[in-house]
Formats: C-alpha cells, structure tokens, sequence
C-alpha cells in the first residue's frame, strides 16, 4: 500500500511541477514590473485556467496534500531517524501548511470576494505591517521549502541509480534555487525594485481583515 502511495507522490509531483515552473516564471516577471507579471500570469491562464485543467489541478494538490499526511504518519518513527528523513519530512510538513493557506486564500479571494487574484493578490498582503510581520516569513519559508522538497525526492531517485555524489549536489542545487527565487519574490513584493500602488479594490479587501489599515 505504501508504495503504491509513494508511487502516486512522485508521478503526482511531476505533474504538478508543471504548474509550479510556470508559477514561479510569472512570479520572476513581476521583476521587470506589474504588467509584465500580469501579462505572464494571463498567458499561462490560458492554460491551467480551462475548466477542466483546473479541476484536475487542485484536484492533485488537494490529493498530493492528503497522500503526504497518509506517508508522513505512516513513516514518522523510520524518516525521523536519520537526518535527511527529517529535512524531507520537515520541508513536507511546511509545504502542506503552505499549499492549504494559499489554497484557501485563493478560494476566499477569488470566489468568495470576486476578485482576481493577479499580482497585486501577494502584493496586497505585502503592503505594511501587521500583514508583513506574517506574510514575509510565510513567503520565504513556503517557496524555500517547496523547493528543498522536491531537492530531497531528486535526490532519492539519484541515490537509486547509484549516484551518490550527484544526489547530494542535486539536493543542494535545487535548495539554493528555491531560496534565491523566495528572496527575489519577496523583495519583489515589498516593493524592493519599484513601488507598488495598490488599487482600491485591494485596500478594501484589506480593511475587511483590519479595518482602518492603509498600506505603507
């Protein structure tokens, strides 16, 4: 049974790393300003945004979420003990917290406030404190951790084909990348390349969770 989990994870991951290339391409557009990234974010809609793509988009983030919690109960004692079980399983463990707020936000935003949730959706929440005193870390932590994960599942496959040496540079590489793209991203969104102007539609949305908020 557990391998047979473990077998789903892994295709499952591919699949959806599909989505996330293309996410973290819009993200690093939003470098050369708002537009770039909305325009980059609207071309890759065409995509993942047809109805039935997206059904079975968050359909495996939901079932990528639930499959993790299955092996991470499962496999606790035997991953704790050794030190790269634990990095592997302490960067899931952050991913899920990740992939269930985002998710729920996403919802909240887009269904349940009828907005869309283009750049200025990450950069509203970026905009001043007390928002930022959550939001940074949460960005920084979630996108460096996704990519430690899947550092640590190529890393795996590599040590099965007997490639010790590539394993660990492979864990390593992939870790930095992810770290650098969240740095970039977040000071991207506090506004450390340019300045961000939020519409009123956002400052309204924020206000709803602290009323009276400006942003800074």
């Amino acid at each position: 049974m557990n391998q047979t989990l473990l077998r789903f994870h892994r295709l499952n991951a591919l699949f959806l790393a599909l989505f996330i290339l293309m996410h973290m391409a819009t993200h690093l557009s939003g470098l050369w300003g708002v537009e770039a990234y909305n325009q980059t974010q609207s071309f890759f809609r065409l995509i993942y945004r047809q109805p039935l793509i997206e059904v079975l988009l968050l359909s495996s983030f939901i079932l990528q979420s639930i499959v993790g919690l299955v092996l991470l109960v499962r496999g606790w004692r035997r991953v704790t003990r050794h030190p790269w079980g634990r990095v592997q399983l302490i960067s899931g463990v952050l991913v899920l917290a990740f992939v269930a707020q985002h998710l729920t936000a996403m919802a909240l935003a887009r269904w349940g406030d009828g907005l869309n949730t283009n750049f200025y959706w990450p950069a509203s929440v970026m905009s001043g404190a007390p928002f930022t005193w959550y939001f940074t870390p949460y960005y920084f932590v979630g996108v460096t951790a996704l990519f430690v994960h899947f550092g640590c599942g190529l890393r795996l496959q590599l040590l099965r084909q007997g490639q010790k040496a590539r394993a660990r540079l492979a864990f390593w590489l992939v870790s930095l990348v992810g770290a650098l793209l969240a740095t970039l991203i977040v000071v991207m969104l506090l506004q450390g390349f340019y300045d961000i102007q939020l519409p009123a539609e956002w400052v309204v949305y924020l206000q709803g969770y602290l009323p009276g908020y400006q942003p800074q």
